[in-house]
């Protein structure tokens, strides 16, 4: 298996998100991070198989998973760096970190 690779910004992201909806229920957070984990996992099987998205960052690839966040990341010789988390409805135009 792929090694996997997460940015500072990427690591700050799942911890927003769980910590939002971890407000309401924890126990659902910890579900949304399990379900998000299953589509890196799914991903280092194939890693090609997310949507380029050179309009953001050269190289970049984004995946939705079955919560409403979707993955970027980047493909490298050994594994995966995984950019961003980011619910869908974000205006990832204006997001000045890709890297």
């Amino acid at each position: 298996m792929l090694e996997i690779v997460y940015t500072a910004s990427a690591r700050a992201d799942l911890i927003e998100a769980w910590q939002f909806v971890a407000e309401e229920n924890p126990q659902a957070a910890d579900q949304m991070l399990d379900a998000i984990e299953k589509g890196i996992d799914l991903l280092a099987q194939q890693p090609s198989m997310g949507r380029p998205r050179p309009e953001l960052l050269t190289g970049l690839r984004s995946w939705p998973t079955s919560t409403p966040d979707v993955l970027y990341y980047l493909t490298v010789p050994d594994g995966l760096i995984i950019v961003r988390v980011l619910h869908h409805a974000r205006d990832i135009q204006s997001i000045e970190r890709w890297h």
